[in-house]
């Protein structure tokens, strides 16, 4: 075959991966975007002060706090001791980066979402780099060349569209939250920018990746966790003002622990 053609063909094919590309990036976009306006009654619904704590049905969520807690010690906590002691270092580590590995994609889509293509072309060349390099994810080859990790979310992308926080509430299995976070959770899950390239079936092996992620997480910081479930005299307090504090930094770069006093303590 002629250089020419050969040259032509690879370009026709660059050309038309590119198209698909942009194709998937604008039906994301434009199915996040249904899915937000889905949620603004959802989450606007309910408003407090800023920088104060809104848990007007903190009865129910102490409720589900202590399911959560029994949950942990019967379910949770002990599958995390087995898996620390079955599992090495080294696995262990491999799994964790290749769980957020194929979070990235949805990481990107977000950071379009919020017009910060700064960071979305920082997380392309980390999945780039991973991806290539880092033995398709196994191995955080981008943090060693110097590329950090830039960790976004559909909430974060609801607060800079101006979403209000709204009530604080304790998810089953998951734990704190609000509802802003927890709307932004269920859209993140339905985007899924890796699964629309990836063969179908692959959900079968990212969603589970995604629960032993966390067990690993369980395992590494049992001694925190257990400090704030188990050791704290109101672990449901501790843990809301904990979550709040860290979520209300990572949005708004940080807030005075004055402003996270706890309205019903005693």
């Amino acid at each position: 075959m002629p250089k020419a053609v050969k040259r032509d063909s690879r370009l026709y094919r660059a050309d038309l991966l590119e198209t698909k590309m942009r194709h998937l990036v604008c039906k994301i976009i434009h199915k996040a975007s249904l899915l937000c306006g889905a949620g603004v009654l959802v989450v606007a619904c309910s408003v407090g002060e800023p920088g104060q704590i809104h848990d007007p049905n903190e009865a129910a969520n102490r409720k589900m706090h202590e399911f959560n807690k029994r949950f942990d010690r019967n379910f949770v906590g002990p599958i995390a001791g087995a898996y620390g002691k079955a599992v090495p270092g080294g696995a262990d580590s491999a799994l964790s980066n290749l769980s957020e590995h194929v979070a990235v994609p949805g990481e990107i889509v977000n950071s379009l979402l919020q017009l910060n293509f700064e960071e979305a072309i920082l997380n392309t060349i980390r999945f780039s780099f991973n991806t290539v390099f880092g033995l398709g994810g196994l191995y955080d080859f981008a943090t060693v060349a110097g590329v950090e990790d830039v960790d976004t979310d559909f909430g974060e992308t609801l607060y800079v569209l101006g979403f209000p926080e709204g009530e604080y509430v304790e998810l089953p299995g998951f734990g704190p939250s609000t509802e802003r976070a927890a709307y932004g959770m269920v859209v993140d899950f339905f985007l899924d920018p890796l699964g629309r390239v990836l063969p179908k079936g692959s959900s079968k092996f990212t969603v589970p990746l995604y629960f032993v992620d966390k067990v690993g997480d369980r395992h590494n910081y049992a001694e925190t966790v257990d400090s704030i479930l188990y050791d704290s005299e109101d672990s449901y307090a501790i843990q809301r003002s904990i979550y709040l504090q860290n979520r209300r930094y990572k949005l708004e770069g940080g807030v005075s622990i004055d402003d996270l006093e706890d309205p019903y303590a005693d």
